[in-house]
């Protein structure tokens, strides 16, 4: 029996692979087609896409502004509102997480629309800025689940020690909540970073086509046929993913993340 679940693993993780390999191995294509296995390999086309071409540079850094500008709009968004919704249970603190919440579960296309309408009824309609924070109103709900979790992992004996020791509120959160919760605002921050430099749908209505982000870069040049640099993107979105996911796994705590039930341990 461990012999076939190990054959079942192997299999499942090779079929995985498969499609990546050949998505790297297109990527040292030398010319503007996509072959597999690739006609004389080279590099060239990593150096078009973080170098040389500016179409494509510039996508990237567009992406690299939104994303990072996006995850640390949504964390200062979300950590308030999570605090709150901790400390009091109140009602209010109940509304706005559920609307925090709410545009994570909106079909993105219709949140795409939305927006794309708002921005150009107030004037932002193809402006960075608000493709920052409509990525951040997106995803808020990511990190406004983490710090959740992080919250409500914490002991509240630590706190009754705290205030026992003559801690006001406000020292009580800088030394005890705080440090404690660091992990979890990390872990959904990059989960902002992450999809952000995925997302397609919404930056797609709110861009305007004034400016590109990878992504939108990817699918103004399907006009031309799929290409090398295509290539080069979509390996440039797996690198960042498993690096961005394997430091979760590293420094947060991913199984409570994940859902599982620490109080079995």
């Amino acid at each position: 029996m461990r012999i076939f679940g190990a054959f079942y693993m192997g299999l499942s993780a090779l079929l995985l692979a498969l499609p990546i390999v050949v998505v790297c191995a297109a990527a040292l294509n030398s010319g503007r087609s996509m072959f597999f296995p690739p006609q004389d390999p080279t590099l060239a086309r990593f150096g078009e896409f973080f170098v040389s071409e500016p179409v494509w540079t510039n996508a990237l850094w567009n992406s690299i502004i939104v994303a990072v500008g996006a995850a640390t709009l949504a964390v200062l968004m979300a950590w308030p509102i999570a605090y709150l919704l901790w400390s009091t249970g109140s009602k209010l603190s109940k509304t706005l997480a559920g609307l925090g919440s709410l545009p994570f579960a909106v079909p993105p296309i219709v949140f795409g629309v939305g927006l794309g309408f708002f921005w150009a009824f107030t004037g932002g309609l193809g402006a960075l800025w608000a493709g920052v924070i409509s990525h951040a109103i997106l995803l808020m709900a990511l990190p406004l689940v983490t710090i959740s979790i992080g919250l409500q992992s914490i002991d509240r004996s630590h706190l009754d020690a705290a205030a026992t020791m003559g801690a006001t509120e406000q020292v009580a959160f800088k030394t005890v909540v705080l440090p404690q919760t660091v992990p979890y605002t990390i872990s959904g921050f990059f989960f902002v970073l992450v999809l952000s430099f995925n997302e397609f749908i919404v930056i797609f209505f709110v861009s305007a086509s004034s400016y590109a982000t990878v992504t939108l870069q990817i699918f103004n040049s399907l006009r031309n046929g799929y290409t090398p640099t295509m290539a080069v993107a979509a390996i440039t979105f797996l690198a960042v993913s498993v690096l961005v996911f394997s430091a979760i796994a590293r420094w947060g705590d991913l199984p409570r993340l994940m859902g599982a039930d620490q109080s079995r341990k």
